[in-house]
């Protein structure tokens, strides 16, 4: 029994051991969640712990097709397309379950009792210190409009962001930048006429600025650009001055978990003040507030804007919505000679 949990909490455990097993679904790489798959395991040696990693999109298309086929599901889906599991629980396809651990957590990271944000990243620019020196790095999101207006010659062709058209995180980042801004289009426009380098995921744009290719990289999740930088010296991080965004993994147990009893213990170890260690450890800066992250990833209180777990997260799922935005993207950004990346 975990400290300071209700006794009622033992029968989730005895249900839990006789059901054995645990499967996971999620889009954070294995790698980086080791250390507390073991820290579980050693409060719950009875469960035998399956984890799948696959991409977010993946994830979500293939929870959905095997509910279609009434087909075996996963007993938790763990991904940071933060939109794509709201939209889960709102069509009524995630279990409602009150977490002990509810009451650490800000009110921004929790829906219903149906999805939780897990970890509050920043997102944040990087930047190859080989083309562009750290003093002359822009600091925010204006100041990046400000320099591209410029049109200066050692960036045309070297700025690297999201393909909207391919990326599901990169349409989350950019209808939160909206709602953050009333210049982002400004913004996009100064990207368009420079030429920017679009990618389908992070992991494109994170290689093109380590290669040399482009010389700033637009809206990276921090824990991922914070590990790469710390491994390549020719790489910068940018947490902006103006605003931070700060996104977070969410946590669903789906309404057809077979093992629903061992969903629950792993949300709240995850969700506990151990498990959050364990997500810092591994640059994840955790949701809760008394569990410290990386203090080059801790943006000050004042700029961060976290992205509300919660209805409004569906606005950009709106068929009607997002062909207004990517209509409005595509004359933003591919009218001024931008550049498709997408690999084979």
């Amino acid at each position: 029994m975990p400290a300071g949990y209700p006794r009622a909490y033992a029968g989730t455990i005895d249900t839990a051991r006789h059901e054995g097993q645990l499967l996971i679904w999620s889009a954070v790489d294995a790698q980086k969640v080791r250390g507390l798959i073991s820290g579980f395991r050693r409060h719950y040696p009875f469960l035998r712990v399956d984890y799948v990693e696959q991409s977010a999109g993946q994830l979500d298309a293939g929870f959905r097709d095997a509910v279609r086929r009434r087909q075996p599901t996963a007993d938790l889906l763990w991904s940071s397309a933060m939109d794509l599991q709201i939209k889960l629980a709102n069509d009524n396809l995630a279990q409602t379950y009150r977490s002990p651990e509810a009451k650490y957590l800000p009110d921004w990271a929790n829906w219903k009792n149906q999805a939780w944000g897990t970890t509050a990243e920043p997102i944040v620019m990087v930047y190859n210190r080989r083309l562009i020196a750290d003093a002359a790095m822009p600091r925010g999101h204006a100041a990046l409009a400000n320099l591209l207006e410029r049109r200066p010659g050692g960036l045309r062709g070297k700025v690297a962001t999201y393909d909207l058209t391919q990326s599901a995180v990169g349409y989350l980042y950019l209808t939160q930048d909206q709602e953050a801004t009333p210049n982002l289009w400004r913004l996009v426009r100064a990207m368009g006429t420079n030429g920017a380098r679009l990618f389908p995921t992070a992991e494109n744009v994170m290689a093109d600025v380590a290669a040399g290719r482009s010389a700033i990289g637009y809206n990276v999740v921090g824990s991922y650009a914070l590990e790469q930088a710390e491994r390549n010296p020719d790489l910068g991080m940018m947490v902006p001055h103006d605003y931070v965004l700060l996104m977070s993994r969410l946590a669903v147990i789906p309404i057809t978990a077979p093992h629903s009893a061992a969903a629950r213990l792993f949300l709240d170890y995850l969700l506990s003040a151990e498990g959050q260690s364990f997500l810092a450890a591994e640059k994840m800066p955790p949701v809760r507030s008394d569990v410290p992250g990386p203090p080059e990833l801790r943006p000050a209180d004042a700029n961060s804007r976290a992205i509300r777990v919660g209805p409004a997260l569906l606005i950009g799922q709106d068929q009607l919505t997002r062909h207004y935005i990517l209509r409005q993207w595509r004359r933003a950004i591919t009218g001024n000679g931008a550049h498709d990346l997408r690999p084979d």
